[in-house]
């Protein structure tokens, strides 16, 4: 994995560790599109802060304790793009010490001076599993 790759995902981590959505937007490419089982959206930095201030206070009241990357594994696509496939662990305050496992494909670009995300796709439904959790009802 590239220094650079390495460092993004460290700092991305803990923004998403304690849900700081200003450390994690600037992460972002300025337009990206995010992906899951249930769809996907393109959209604009600015329109994802606000999405994303509202998924921060959703896991809040979900009771997000936690968030930490278990393993990364990057493809090289060409000089300018990588696939970062991250499998995370989370914990809440339902799940006690017990993580969470999912998996997040991300697709970055290294054409500026810093990586940034251009797309993410989310491996499960994350609705789903958080109802088999109890921690939707």
């Amino acid at each position: 994995m590239t220094d650079a790759i390495k460092k993004l995902f460290v700092e991305y981590e803990k923004a998403f560790n304690v849900l700081d959505v200003e450390k994690q937007v600037p992460f972002f490419a300025e337009h990206f599109i995010s992906a899951g089982p249930r769809g996907s959206i393109a959209q604009g930095r600015d329109e994802f802060a606000r999405m994303a201030s509202k998924a921060a206070e959703f896991y809040r009241s979900v009771g997000q304790t936690s968030a930490k990357i278990l393993s990364m594994d990057e493809t090289a696509i060409s000089r300018e793009y990588s696939m970062v496939k991250v499998h995370w662990g989370v914990t809440f305050e339902k799940t006690g010490n017990r993580l969470i496992e999912f998996d997040i494909t991300y697709f970055i670009q290294k054409t500026g001076t810093e990586p940034r995300i251009i797309m993410f796709i989310a491996h499960q439904d994350e609705e789903k599993a958080m109802k088999e959790l109890g921690l939707l009802g």
